[in-house]
């Protein structure tokens, strides 16, 4: 079993490949020079590289932020190039929210990648180049707790996790009758 962290960007996407014991095997930022079509094949193609000969691969992206406006549309199209490249290679999937993310690392829901990095050295005694490979060593890292690879997580994090595996439904009001 592998577990594959993915940050996703359209300069710098960080990927962290870690063994189910915790071992990191491979981390980097793919920097395309290029764009459009271009890009999005070289993503792709760094991805099925990095997992088309590992059997029981385990990925775990970073959603949208919903809250951003800036290239939108290139990052969904970069985001879906990644998720039908994962689905293709027959990788489990999970989502994880930026929010959920920067809580189960930090402790704080909007922790900035300066406080990504701190607890990353913190907790692990480890530092990456860029904060793209630090965010896609958290999602790995995650994707571990997730799959009850780490024992004795705190509470906190254990609710994270819980709110992922079980999303809230949020239900529509109904609409009073005239």
């Amino acid at each position: 079993m592998i577990i594959i962290g993915i940050d996703p960007s359209l300069t710098s996407t960080g990927i962290c490949v870690m063994s189910e014991h915790g071992q990191v095997i491979e981390s980097q930022a793919i920097q395309p020079k290029n764009k459009g079509p271009e890009r999005l094949a070289l993503f792709r193609q760094s991805l099925v590289n990095l997992i088309s000969l590992r059997s029981n691969v385990h990925a775990f992206i970073e959603g949208y932020a919903f809250g951003a406006n800036n290239q939108r549309e290139a990052l969904g199209e970069l985001g879906g190039v990644l998720r039908l490249t994962l689905y293709d290679q027959n990788a489990n999937m999970v989502i994880i929210q930026p929010t959920a993310l920067k809580k189960f690392a930090t402790g704080k829901g909007n922790a900035d990648k300066i406080a990504m990095a701190v607890a990353l050295e913190k907790q692990f005694q480890l530092e990456y180049p860029t904060s793209d490979q630090t965010d896609a060593f958290w999602l790995a890292t995650f994707g571990r707790s997730y799959l009850g690879l780490m024992p004795n997580l705190a509470k906190e994090r254990l609710e994270i996790i819980d709110g992922i595996k079980n999303p809230k439904v949020k239900k529509k009001k109904a609409k009073k009758d005239e």
